[in-house]
Formats: C-alpha cells, structure tokens, sequence
C-alpha cells in the first residue's frame, strides 16, 4: 500500500492578488476521516492546533497569519475551516515559515478562550491541564485495550510538560508544501504501550516532540 501522506499548507493562487495556506489530505486523491492505514489499523480522529503562523526572513516578520490560532480537523465536515490566509502571502518567494504545533503556553495559562479555543470544540481538558494540542484516535491491532482502541491526546502547557512545538521550515517558490506523515508518526511509537494518553507528562511531550519532525516541506 502506498504511504498516506498529509499535505498541508498548499500555497494556492487565488487569482493574480491574494493567496492562502490551506490545509488539506491528499493520498492521490482527496480522502477524508475515517482513514484505513493497512488491513488492520484505521485513523477515525485528527486534529490539532496550529499557532501563531508568520514566515520570516532573517530575523525580520515578512507575513503573518490573519488570526493567531487554527483547529485543524481533517473530519469531511471540517475541511471548509483548515484555510489560512493573509494579506501579502502571493509576494513571497522566499523565507522561513514558522509555527507553533498546539497552544502556546501562555494563551494556556490564561484560560478557555473563543472560537477555535472554545471548549465546545472538544481541546480543552481544565484550567489545571489547558488545551489538548494534538487528538488522535483509531484502532490498530497492536493496542491491547477494548475493541484495539487507541487514543492519543496530547497537550500540558505547565513546566515540566510544557507539549507545544515550535516548527521551522524553509520555503522557496509561490507554491510549497508542508507534509505531515501520518505513517511515520505511527511506525515509530509503541501503540502497545502508548495507546491511551489522557493527560500531561512526559509521554505526551515525547510524542509532541515525535509529531514535530514529522513535518517537512516537500
């Protein structure tokens, strides 16, 4: 079986004035949840905050996201929302692009907020824990829980399990492509072990760290 790979952050053209990123799922054509891995494992959840996005040359911010903080969701009825856009982003040709995967831990420390931070949105654990960064969710024949159940919800914003990743990539071109590879992101952890985290601590920033190499630019 061919590896599924998620592109994200498709540089599109819209029109000759204005661009966006835009989050999508492509596996040679448009899939969407629940997404069968092999015979046996099966992703049925994805979603995960992005934060303060900007591209950077040299030290200098060249181009920054419209808002602060996405909820992507890779769910069917989801899609229509994993769009960034901003206003300059069709002039660049060059530069940094910089991220932070999850909340940032001061917008955690200071509470439930609104829109894609709205508890509704089913990322935020309690003032004590703050939000979950990364959820998945799925079944694999290696986990030993009911039904082969995994979950994997990822998050803690207080010293020592501070979860969030800072992500840099570098871009060339009006057009580019940020791929998380969903493969690698399960072929390297032990779903044995590691299939049901609900909570901070030290297997959440491990696998945050984990989630954080499996971006790249293609």
């Amino acid at each position: 079986m061919q590896h599924l790979i998620f592109f994200l952050l498709v540089f599109m053209n819209i029109g000759f004035t204005s661009a966006q990123l835009k989050f999508s799922l492509a596996h040679d054509s448009l899939l969407y949840i629940p997404i069968r891995i092999n015979q046996e494992d099966s992703v049925s959840l994805l979603r995960f905050y992005i934060s303060n996005i900007h591209i950077e040359q040299g030290r200098k911010i060249i181009w920054e996201a419209h808002k602060k903080h996405y909820l992507i969701d890779f769910t069917q009825n989801r899609l229509a929302t994993n769009i960034v856009s901003g206003t300059g982003l069709e002039n660049i040709k060059k530069g940094r692009l910089k991220f932070t995967l999850g909340v940032d831990h001061k917008t955690a420390s200071q509470g439930i907020g609104e829109g894609p931070l709205d508890p509704i949105q089913g990322m935020y654990w309690t003032w004590q824990s703050g939000y979950i960064n990364f959820k998945l969710e799925g079944v694999s024949s290696k986990c030993p829980s009911r039904k082969n159940r995994f979950q994997l919800h990822l998050g803690g914003f207080q010293k020592p399990f501070r979860s969030a990743q800072i992500i840099e990539l570098q871009i060339t071109g009006t057009r580019a492509n940020v791929v998380f590879n969903i493969h690698k992101f399960l072929a390297e952890i032990n779903l044995r072990e590691a299939h049901s985290i609900m909570s901070p601590g030290e297997k959440a920033v491990s696998l945050m760290e984990h989630a954080k190499r499996c971006f790249y630019v293609q």
